[in-house]
């Protein structure tokens, strides 16, 4: 699976998003309640959809805080 995109002009080549392990991670690590997810499908340029961001949050433990309305929607 391609690696989140990275600009080397903008943050001095960081990472622009996070991907869904690393949005699993901050999940946790802000105490985050709710989690809507938001471009995540519908776009060919996306590298990862709804099946990684559910995959991602189960495996991490926090899937329970995704809003499953928004994962629906796309």
């Amino acid at each position: 699976m391609p690696a989140p995109p990275r600009l080397p002009v903008v943050f001095e080549g960081g990472l622009v998003v996070l991907d869904s392990a690393q949005t699993a991670q901050a999940t946790e690590i802000l105490g985050a309640r709710r989690v809507v997810p938001a471009h995540h499908d519908s776009r060919t340029h996306f590298t990862q959809g709804r099946k990684e961001l559910e995959a991602a949050f189960t495996a991490a433990g926090p899937a329970d805080r995704l809003d499953p309305d928004r994962l629906q929607r796309g």
